[in-house]
């Protein structure tokens, strides 16, 4: 039995494919099986065409930015508990 390789598909067939997936309330494996290809390979194609953030149209590059924010203000954030605990540990002995 031959084996399918990548090349065995065209471009046309393979967005077609993705297309009927993601368009289609069908799942996956169901459409892979009406095409003849497997559902592995289905499933990659279907992923290769998503960017990982599709879903609220954000980039890479938005999220490291935001990563680093949100690093960032969580550094501030622990040095102001920091210093609380400092200040209340210092009016503590204070009001002894």
């Amino acid at each position: 039995m031959k084996k399918r390789t990548k090349n065995d598909y065209t471009t046309e067939f393979r967005d077609q494919a993705v297309s009927l997936v993601l368009k289609s309330n069908k799942p996956t494996a169901q459409i892979a099986r009406d095409l003849g290809v497997t559902a592995s390979t289905l499933y990659v194609w279907v992923n290769s065409k998503k960017t990982p953030n599709d879903k609220d149209g954000t980039t890479n590059e938005q999220l490291f930015d935001e990563v680093k924010r949100l690093k960032k203000e969580l550094a501030e954030v622990k040095e102001q508990r920091d210093i609380l605990k400092k200040a209340t540990a210092y009016f503590a002995k204070e009001a002894r």
